[in-house]
């Protein structure tokens, strides 16, 4: 097996010091033009694998643009994130992922780690907005930043989704199959995802004089657990839900889990919409109404902001994309139970 080739291995190759490589590498410190010169062409003979640090120096660019995620593994932001990067590849540019785990402390680390490494911009969707917002995240940073469905108490380039309307659509659909006691499974509202979500959901009752009854809402980070349960207790009301939107693969799992457990049929005796697609949703019996939106427009909209902002040709105030959420049908939907629909 061809044995990995080292910094030392590059530095008895240029004839100088490790520090005198990796100071070239990492561009810190001063080192001469000849110096630069001896340390790239080891580099390059020799195959070193850290090319990128090779070729920032010789072309003053990294063509690598940073995507900043809470958790990567959400169907739905990796499929966005594999959409962004084919749209950056396509113009010559890498994307690299920095997954904070839902952790906020991570947001500033990773912002600081994408300058450090040079990159050119940022594409985000920060963890937490309250506890990390924009003036401290990107506030000092000087790379061009587009917000992924964040609001930001500063300017930026923004695409936005419009969970509002989504939410108030499904919330209506199942009005009109005669559903009164509908049930909201969402994200929590520490970003504005859910508080949108929730908006949407409240407008719609409104607008069809159903009084908002908070035991049948349910915002939370995800946990399949937590979303069982929550989702038994609903159940065990004197007037339980009779329609479920679930807004999140995790607390669509945990839902459906508990009815069943119930002994409940879906749509039979519980109508379901879901948000997205995934393996997991695709699986599902009976197909599932969900709630999805562009996942292709999201993603042009973002690498486009980023690509105008690298580029130079969008000298211009920041602009906000909003992409709408459309209800696809399935046949996870029926009439409401009239028994347990009475009420306001």
């Amino acid at each position: 097996m061809t044995q990995r080739v080292s910094v030392r291995d590059v530095a008895e190759a240029a004839g100088v010091s490790i520090g005198s490589v990796s100071r070239v590498l990492n561009g810190t410190g001063y080192a001469s033009e000849k110096l630069k010169a001896r340390v790239l062409s080891a580099v390059e003979s020799l195959g070193y694998a850290p090319s990128f640090a090779a070729r920032h120096l010789r072309t003053g660019r990294s063509r690598t643009v940073g995507y900043l995620v809470s958790n990567i593994r959400n169907p739905l932001l990796a499929a966005h994130f594999s959409e962004v990067e084919r749209h950056m590849q396509a113009a010559g540019y890498s994307l690299v992922v920095g997954n904070t785990l839902d952790q906020p402390h991570r947001d500033r680390e990773l912002v600081s780690l994408f300058e450090t490494r040079r990159l050119e911009g940022i594409i985000a969707a920060p963890s937490v907005e309250s506890e990390a917002p924009a003036e401290f995240l990107f506030g000092s940073c000087e790379l061009p930043v587009v917000i992924l469905d964040r609001e930001t108490p500063i300017p930026m380039d923004a695409v936005m989704l419009d969970h509002r309307a989504g939410v108030r659509q499904s919330v209506e659909y199942l009005v009109s199959l005669g559903h009164r006691r509908i049930a909201l499974f969402g994200p929590s509202e520490h970003i504005r995802p859910g508080r949108e979500k929730l908006l949407g959901y409240q407008d719609g009752l409104a607008n069809a004089s159903i009084a908002y009854d908070p035991l049948l809402v349910f915002m939370s980070r995800s946990a399949v657990d937590s979303s069982r349960a929550q989702m038994s207790a609903m159940l065990a009301l004197g007037r339980p839900p009779t329609a479920i939107i679930a807004l999140g693969t995790r607390l669509l799992s945990g839902a459906v889990y508990a009815a069943r457990k119930a002994g409940m049929e879906i749509p039979r005796d519980l109508s379901i919409i879901g948000i997205g697609t995934s393996e997991t949703l695709e699986l599902m019996y009976p197909p599932l109404t969900t709630l999805r939106f562009n996942i292709e427009a999201a993603a042009e909209a973002a690498a486009r902001l980023i690509l105008e902002r690298l580029e130079g040709i969008a000298d211009i105030p920041p602009r906000n994309v909003t992409v709408p959420l459309d209800l696809v049908l399935g046949e996870s939907c029926a009439r409401g139970s009239q028994r347990a629909s009475t009420g306001p």
